[in-house]
């Protein structure tokens, strides 16, 4: 039996991807005569080469399915490079519509809100005039960094400087989401050929954290999409400083995902990557520690780093139990309770179990154990944008697997190697009919029309005049956050105008109507009071 591989310029010499591929190959051809063809007429680089002669003969499809080499990669020329590249980034381009026109049309619908677009719009409204990052409606002139430390979001200033809206962070939020899909289709199409590579774009495009952020408003993390998906792909293919290069402005994301950061140092050093792997490693855990210590708590009004010990009222098993006490009762606190099991079994199902096979899904750890130990049920489900990050980490583990999963003796895990893009395909399809893209894309026409509630509110809305102080509930305050001074109805201040929308879930409605008594009787008066929209100003 002869096996044949055809060595292509798509596997660049001394890396990773080719010591993968090269295992691969040995594990297939024990026992046999092994062939190796050069396609394009170019000399062998690996080591593993040198003892061998190539051999000028063609991949012939007579091999069993055991030997045949399904590592092999189609030789691709110039042009076809091109073509592959403008393939991924008009996936980009038109996930980045979806994604933009689905973020500004919750918008319209006032279905954003102060938590978390209203604050991100001030924090990037105060960067904007040069100042620190502060929120009044996280609290009255409340520094964002007493909270969480999250610096990249000056990029966002000179865009804010050309269109101050808080649609601007909306849109720049679709574009990094969209961003991070094109170096996972460049590596699919390397490792799976194209039809998989529109399947793995279908799939992480559609992913439920990826859907589950852009549901939830915007929030700095949206910035760890590319970087991840970047360094990840050049850590798969061995381009070691990039895979640095882009992990480092992690540390500026936000201080939990410099943990994140030293993971892919520590899959560095187990890659032999010593000194740049410890570096990062180093440098990733120096600025996790400098910045929950020290800097959080020095700015925070209480003076500590309020996630540590985030117990709550809520009766769960970890609200009684202390930072350390939860350490030490990881394995029962990673299982319990079984919604957190859930959450487990559909990101390890996101990928067909793919990226289990590889250690970058070890990448995903910190932020899996950070969620899982806390109290707050918020953080163990599949919602809002906590499993963003987790998205391009187990995709690009998945492709990263590819080798081992085509070389196994099983010829189930074989097989589901060479079908890896349908399989991805029928992993994500259960998940649809859950997930907030599915109504936008079935009813758009529903999508963008706007309710009497929605149109009432606009109307009202424009009567407030730009640098007011306005008190507000949740989803009115994300609307006035970029020209005025808005806070929330809970937060004392000394409002100007007064606007509630009596039906925001996350407000009393009988709260909200006794302030509005209260107001009333001490110097307010009633401007407006429609669809359950109720607008005072001071007299």
């Amino acid at each position: 039996m002869n096996l044949v591989f055809v060595v292509t310029r798509s596997i660049p010499p001394h890396t990773h991807e080719r010591s993968m591929y090269l295992r691969a190959i040995r594990m297939l051809g024990r026992g046999n005569q092994t062939h190796f063809a050069n396609h394009r007429g170019l000399e062998p680089h690996h080591k593993d080469f040198e003892s061998l002669k190539p051999a000028q003969v063609p991949v012939t499809s007579s091999l069993s399915p055991r030997h045949a080499v399904a590592a092999t990669l189609p030789a691709t020329t110039d042009r076809q490079v091109s073509a592959s590249r403008l393939q991924c980034w008009g996936w980009a381009g038109a996930l980045f519509l979806l994604y933009a026109a689905f973020s500004l049309t919750q918008h319209h619908r006032l279905s954003t809100g102060g938590f978390d677009l209203g604050i991100f719009t001030q924090a990037v409204r105060s960067y904007a005039a040069l100042g620190a990052p502060r929120s009044d409606i996280k609290g009255w002139d409340f520094n964002l960094y007493g909270d969480h430390f999250h610096p990249i979001l000056v990029l966002l200033v000179p865009a804010y400087w050309v269109f101050p809206r808080p649609q601007t962070l909306l849109v720049a939020q679709a574009a990094l989401l969209s961003w991070a899909v094109v170096p996972l289709i460049c590596l699919a199409a390397k490792r799976l050929g194209k039809p998989a590579a529109h399947a793995v774009a279908v799939a992480y495009g559609l992913s439920f954290g990826v859907q589950g952020a852009l549901a939830f408003d915007f929030h700095e993390v949206a910035f760890a999409a590319p970087l991840l998906a970047y360094g990840l792909t050049a850590l798969v293919e061995g381009r070691w400083a990039q895979a640095a290069a882009w992990s480092a402005p992690l540390l500026l994301v936000k201080e939990e995902i410099s943990l994140t950061a030293a993971a892919v140092g520590m899959i560095l050093v187990l890659r032999g990557q010593r000194r740049m792997g410890l570096t990062l490693i180093a440098g990733s855990l120096l600025c996790f520690g400098l910045v929950v210590a020290y800097l959080i708590p020095t700015v925070n009004p209480q003076g500590i780093y309020p996630y540590l010990n985030n117990a709550t009222d809520g009766g769960s098993l970890s609200s009684t139990l202390t930072f350390t006490e939860r350490l030490t009762s990881m394995p029962l606190l990673l299982f319990t309770p079984t919604e957190k099991v859930t959450t487990l079994l559909l990101l390890s199902g996101l990928t067909c179990l793919l990226a289990l096979f590889s250690p970058l899904s070890l990448i995903g750890l910190p932020t899996i154990l950070i969620r899982f130990l806390s109290d707050s049920p918020t953080y163990w489900g599949t919602g809002f944008q906590y499993n963003l990050i987790l998205m391009p980490i187990l995709f690009a583990a998945a492709l990263d697997a590819h080798p081992r999963v085509i070389a196994s003796r099983y010829p189930i895990v074989r097989k589901l190697g060479r079908n890896a893009g349908a399989a991805l395909l029928c992993a994500a399809a259960p998940l649809a009919p859950w997930q907030p893209l599915q109504n936008f894309l079935l009813h758009p026409v529903d999508s963008f029309s706007l309710s009497p509630h929605a149109t009432t509110a606009h109307q009202l809305l424009k009567r407030i005049p730009d640098g007011s102080h306005v008190e507000a509930t949740n989803h009115l305050s994300a609307q006035l956050a970029h020209r005025t001074r808005v806070f929330l109805w809970d937060t004392q201040g000394n409002a100007d105008w007064v606007i509630y929308d009596l039906t925001d879930p996350s407000s009393p409605r009988a709260q909200l109507k006794d302030r509005v008594a209260n107001h009333l009787a001490n110097g307010y008066e009633l401007s407006a009071n429609s669809q359950d929209i109720v607008l005072l100003h001071r007299r």
